[in-house]
């Protein structure tokens, strides 16, 4: 008998995800593909009505959504899609300047290829032309992760990934008032055509001229509707 193999444990297959997972799933898409809006109220019954389910597994996936930060949960106005600030987004990009960049910058010294995002990149290109932008923010998303993936820092991956559907929340908002995907796209190319031949120092400049980029155009955005 191998002295290593550990007695009396059992193997399971992992459990299917659950009806609480598949709800939040099916929330987290309609939200960031603007079907449900910012500062839509999210009813509890209504939402189980309309996904054929009981509400626990509705009140679970938005306590899971509250956490992922899409969801705002207020004492007295109950549960609703988050509401887009300035304050707000300055915060997640100041974050994302922090970090982003130098994950590129490691991702670009790697030896392997950048396949996944430059297909990702190809179907936020199909999705503009099409004019069906209303999943980009999504797929733009997914570039950027195959981006800095490649870093290959689980850390730094884990940091960023937990910004993701607020960041792809924020910039599907931010189109909606001021379209901005088409100069984006063009800093995606360039961003991965740096990382892909190896310059590392220019893609992480590439990278956080984009998000202060990004930053700089939203927050204008809203601080002129707030001024309205």
């Amino acid at each position: 008998m191998d002295p290593a193999a550990p007695t009396g444990a059992t193997l399971a297959l992992e459990q299917p995800a659950s009806r609480a997972d598949r709800v939040r799933d099916a929330l987290r898409r309609a939200i960031l593909d603007g079907t449900l809006a910012p500062g839509r109220p999210l009813v509890e019954r209504e939402l189980a009505e309309l996904l054929g389910v009981s509400k626990t597994p509705v009140r679970e996936a938005l306590k899971q959504l509250h956490s992922s930060g899409l969801v705002e949960i207020n004492a007295y106005q109950g549960v609703s899609v988050r509401r887009i600030d300035a304050d707000t987004v300055r915060q997640l990009y100041t974050a994302r300047a922090a970090v982003e960049p130098a994950a590129v910058r490691l991702a670009s010294h790697q030896a392997g290829s950048f396949v996944a995002a430059r297909a990702a990149l190809v179907d936020a290109a199909v999705l503009v032309s099409s004019g069906e932008t209303a999943g980009l923010g999504i797929a733009n998303r997914r570039f950027h992760r195959e981006l800095y993936l490649a870093c290959g820092n689980p850390f730094l991956c884990g940091f960023l990934d937990q910004l993701q559907d607020l960041t792809a929340f924020v910039a599907t908002a931010g189109w909606r008032l001021r379209a901005t995907f088409v100069r984006e796209a063009a800093e995606h190319e360039a961003m991965l055509d740096a990382a892909e031949r190896g310059d590392a120092a220019l893609a992480e400049r590439l990278t956080r001229e984009h998000i202060e980029n990004a930053l700089t155009t939203i927050t204008a955005v809203l601080d002129e509707q707030d001024a309205r």
